[in-house]
């Protein structure tokens, strides 16, 4: 796989570190390094984007979560956003700029979610949060509902479609996917293809993916965690998907489209040579996430 200029700077920058393996480092830490990435690279929050944050009570949880708002004059719909950073770091903070682009291409309002991370809260808690939050948003929002979400956010969003067929429940309007973690058993071949150099590994994969079970390894196997071999057989909205060339993610993605487009359910696909896993996040070291979003904007310019 030839990598862009950036990626491979990327990994060299990233080997001179010489950080130590993911479960090895206190879990703290890991949020802190993530954190500062995203202030490093993550690009300057728009002041033209207004947001705000408000903590909502969720009825059905009997708890309280945070929700970040970009507002967009003459939204086009709403868009709940879950993050990634593999279940366990990520907020509303590492994702600012990244929602505020998602609303300038999309021309649509977003709304961020402080969904609650593991270990300490494990499947199906996020999972819960993000559904609680799509039911509070049917009653409290006029316009159409749009999921979207990065690697892990990507998955509790997929797993949440998968969910609400199973209840029989309404679908958002659209989907959203950008790299999406859509097959926890790694059984796809950029799985393997990608294992150890290219930043996510395939190490560090399993370590995010047993803290999110619980260590229950039988769970990678439920449909709305491992949504990818279910989806054949759900209804899926309109979906968007960006991959990333260099990602042991990219075969989910893959498949996905070729799945969806069967379904005649897949708006549009964009995979990009040679980048890296989490590029869109970073537009400062990334000029490819500035591609993605342009990407997308062209579905909803009109």
């Amino acid at each position: 796989m030839m990598l862009t200029p950036e990626s491979q700077l990327f990994l060299e920058n990233l080997k001179a570190l010489n950080l130590p393996p993911v479960d090895q480092v206190p879990i703290e830490t890991l949020r802190s390094q993530f954190e500062a990435g995203a202030m490093l690279y993550g690009g300057v929050a728009d002041q033209a984007i207004s947001s705000h944050d408000d903590d909502i009570f969720l009825e059905s949880l009997d708890k309280t979560i945070k929700l970040r708002t970009f507002e967009i004059p003459s939204s086009k719909m709403v868009i709940l956003y879950a993050h990634g950073g593999g279940w366990i770091r990520g907020n509303i903070n590492t994702h600012h700029v990244m929602c505020q682009n998602l609303a300038k291409a999309t021309q649509s309002t977003v709304i961020s979610i402080e969904y609650s991370l593991s270990p300490e809260h494990t499947y199906p808690t996020a999972l819960n949060e993000v559904e609680a939050v799509y039911q509070w948003a049917q009653k409290t929002q006029t316009l159409p509902i749009c999921l979207a979400g990065d690697s892990a956010g990507g998955n509790l969003m997929a797993g949440l479609i998968v969910r609400l067929n199973q209840q029989k429940q309404s679908l958002p309007q659209e989907c959203i996917l950008i790299y999406p973690a859509l097959d926890l058993t790694q059984r796809l071949e950029s799985s393997k293809e990608f294992a150890e150099g290219y930043s996510l590994t395939r190490h560090s994969i399993q370590y995010y993916i047993s803290a999110y079970l619980g260590n229950n390894a039988a769970l990678t196997t439920s449909p709305e965690v491992s949504p990818l071999w279910t989806l054949e057989n759900i209804n899926f909205p309109p979906t968007l998907i960006i991959a990333a060339g260099a990602d042991p993610l990219r075969d989910e993605s893959r498949m996905a489209k070729d799945i969806l487009a069967k379904k005649a359910s897949l708006k549009g696909y964009l995979e990009i040579p040679g980048v890296l896993h989490g590029f869109a996040q970073l537009p400062i070291f990334f000029p490819e996430a500035a591609q993605a979003f342009n990407w997308l904007h062209q579905f909803y310019k009109a």
